[in-house]
């Protein structure tokens, strides 16, 4: 479980890119130049093992090979995406200072309920050392400065962009209540399902009793598909809520947690985040969703630019 949460930090705080010793690279091959900086094949490879190894559990090894042989080049990209990211971020002098990058480790742990000596141990055991995570922490840090200062920050979206928006979407706009609810989910096929199903949502309920985070307890025990966003599933409209949801919804304020219901699918217990008035929420929702619009096709714009202005040399 602590494998499937530290990966969806990691994509929240940093892009992995394992440290091989020198003597290793040597021996290695290089599948990518990115103007003075190569990226080797076992570096590559390294990404891609963590972060598919959900998809990879279980297999054999023919199995692993076509899947990674698959995935090679998007990661391949994504790498060579970072690397470019950094230079531009040490040309503009963007940096990171030692309480920045503490209290963001600090944030992680806490999600996880984990003191110092304890998220260091998890960090061992799932095979990282934790300088290698505090340096790529570090990394994620810089970029995320760098593309708030160079694309977010720089988006506008003004007041007739949402008015045209309304007049040409009116007949697609929600109307009436929406929630915004995170679910803790457990799966049941049989008996036996159904008695380890209840057990474990009996533990996480003693654990919401004691303060511990929603979204932390979906990522490690939610067998749902958004368990790895912390149980999100966005905002539904009420009148697409099957009734034990809206029965469970009817008791919550936002901020509070249902008790575990039954569906045909399983055990479930949800948390209410927000709801929605459309009448006053409306403009809101839109440019939000103006500015994530621009913001995605500026940053890719701007990602190409960047790959304009620097030598790029693919060897895979």
């Amino acid at each position: 479980m602590l494998k499937k949460y530290l990966t969806t930090m990691l994509f929240l705080f940093l892009s992995i890119a394992p440290n091989i010793a020198h003597s290793s690279i040597l021996l290695d091959r290089v599948v990518a130049i990115v103007g003075k900086d190569v990226i080797t094949w076992s570096e590559l490879y390294e990404n891609m093992e963590f972060e598919l190894a959900d998809k990879l559990r279980g297999l054999t090894n023919d199995e692993k090979r076509r899947i990674l042989k698959k995935y090679e080049k998007d990661y391949l990209e994504r790498i060579i995406d970072l690397r470019l990211q950094l230079h531009e971020a040490r040309k503009k002098n963007i940096g990171v200072t030692e309480s920045e990058l503490n209290d963001a480790i600090s944030q992680i742990r806490k999600k996880f309920g984990l003191n110092e000596d304890a998220f260091k141990k998890a960090l061992k055991k799932e095979g990282f050392s934790y300088d290698e995570y505090k340096k790529k922490v570090k990394e994620q840090i810089i970029v995320s400065k760098l593309i708030n200062s160079e694309v977010r920050n720089k988006i506008i979206v003004t007041k007739e962009e949402i008015s045209r928006y309304i007049r040409n979407n009116k007949d697609n706009l929600s109307s009436g209540e929406e929630y915004r609810i995170r679910q803790i989910f457990f799966r049941t096929t049989g008996k036996e399902d159904k008695a380890s199903a209840a057990k474990k949502a009996g533990k996480v309920m003693e654990l919401l009793n004691k303060g511990d985070p929603f979204d932390s307890l979906a990522v490690k025990y939610s067998e749902g598909p958004n368990a790895g966003r912390g149980g999100e599933l966005g905002y539904i409209k009420k009148k697409d809520l099957a009734a034990p949801f809206l029965e469970a919804i009817d008791n919550l304020e936002i901020g509070q947690y249902s008790k575990p219901f039954r569906t045909e699918r399983g055990l479930h217990i949800i948390y209410l985040e927000d709801k929605l008035n459309p009448e006053t929420s409306r403009k809101d929702r839109i440019r939000a969703k103006l500015v994530e619009e621009k913001f995605r096709k500026r940053l890719k714009e701007w990602t190409r630019s960047l790959r304009s202005r620097e030598f790029i040399e693919v060897k895979l």
